[in-house]
């Protein structure tokens, strides 16, 4: 009975460590892969008085113009790109959500607008997928 008495204690404290062991592990993330927050994408197309020639850039706003993209969350400016006018295209990744923007042809380098601005419709941005849209500024939107 004493031998019992010693047996089960030791088989008891050597169980023990075993668990104690096994409850310490480290966790280290060194793999390269981050998942980025889903974003979604705005394309903008454009055509000067219904052409994507870059001759037309030139003809309506005496060239050395971009385009110039804001778009807004609310009444809060959440992006400003820019263009050139003869790229005929743009893209700005954004963040899920309601939109608004405004787009208007301006003197690159102070731009200062060349055309009126045109509002686009309010819009959604969808995590993983872009928004084709496109927008034409006829020959009497510009401001020369």
């Amino acid at each position: 009975m004493n031998q019992e008495k010693s047996v089960f204690p030791l088989c008891g404290l050597a169980l023990s460590s075993f668990l104690v062991a096994g409850c310490f592990f480290d966790v280290a993330d060194d793999s390269p892969f981050r998942p980025r927050p889903s974003v979604g994408s705005l394309a903008v197309d454009w055509t000067v008085d219904g052409r994507s020639q870059s001759r037309a850039c030139t003809r309506f706003s005496g060239g050395r113009t971009d385009f110039e993209l804001i778009v807004y969350r609310g009444s809060t400016e959440v992006a400003r790109e820019y263009a050139r006018c003869e790229d005929f295209g743009l893209t700005v990744d954004l963040p899920p959500g309601e939109y608004e923007a405004s787009v208007t042809l301006v003197e690159r380098g102070d731009e200062r607008p060349v055309s009126t601005p045109h509002l686009m419709q309010p819009f959604r941005i969808v995590g993983g997928a872009t928004l084709n849209t496109e927008v034409d500024f006829p020959a009497n939107s510009f401001l020369r």
